[in-house]
């Protein structure tokens, strides 16, 4: 379901365990500590924020007044000072939050499982980070490469949307990486670095990337299972 206010007086996400999604409270500025309050007075386990839903706080401070832990955040088209209070969230598993803030060390979360990222220069210890599930959002540098950013070493799923390089070249090899999925990304044309980069996929996924095609690096891997490129099928899926 979308976001509403409910009843509570309170902007509130409902859980979706497919998208592992638990039940959220909405921050508004204004009234933070009322926002807070209803935060911790029932189950939930997010919280998020957004001007379009009230948010407009310049740091996360508000996040130690919570009870419980939030173990998942969503914070989009905010402008943020400060995010210090992450780093005080032991039980953080799923996160994403926009690009204008300042740089995040994502090796400092102990237990994180699953990244949506806007990547910027200052984010460091994504390689090293335990990240099983990472969704890169707008990588646009001038390179035009992936050499110029970092991807978690242990990821088992990776998401691209929005990148503009033309080819997986700089991307370091991700031994555990099962499933990739590229969306919306115009350039990428060249996938034939697919078996060096990801050894063991089982699936690929492709949307609305029209120069791609299933060449070089999907035809020949030795592990891919299913391939799904522009709404067709390009392999049989093993049982």
């Amino acid at each position: 379901m979308s976001i509403e206010r409910k009843p509570s007086g309170y902007f509130e996400w409902d859980a979706d365990p497919r998208l592992g999604r638990p039940r959220s409270v909405g921050i508004e500025s204004g009234r933070v500590e009322a926002c807070m309050a209803r935060y911790n007075e029932e189950d939930f386990s997010g919280l998020f924020g957004s001007p379009d839903f009230g948010f407009r706080e310049e740091n996360l401070d508000f996040l130690g007044r919570a009870k419980r832990k939030p173990a998942w955040l969503w914070f989009w088209d905010v402008e943020l000072k400060n995010v210090e209070a992450l780093y005080g969230l032991d039980e953080l598993d799923s996160f994403g939050i926009h690009p204008k803030r300042p740089g995040i060390d994502f090796s400092r979360f102990r237990r994180l499982g699953s990244v949506v990222n806007h990547w910027i220069p200052q984010d460091t210890g994504i390689a090293r980070a335990a990240i099983g599930s990472y969704s890169l959002w707008h990588f646009k540098p001038r390179s035009k490469s992936f050499a110029d950013v970092e991807v978690p070493l242990a990821a088992e799923s990776l998401e691209l949307y929005w990148a503009n390089p033309a080819s997986l070249d700089g991307l370091p090899v991700l031994p555990n990486l099962k499933r990739l999925e590229i969306h919306r990304c115009r350039n990428l044309s060249d996938l034939s670095q697919l078996p060096r980069i990801a050894p063991n996929l089982r699936h690929l996924l492709a949307t609305n990337s029209s120069r791609l095609v299933p060449g070089p690096g999907v035809q020949d891997h030795p592990t891919l299972e299913t391939a799904r490129v522009s709404g067709k099928e390009y392999l049989a899926t093993d049982g």
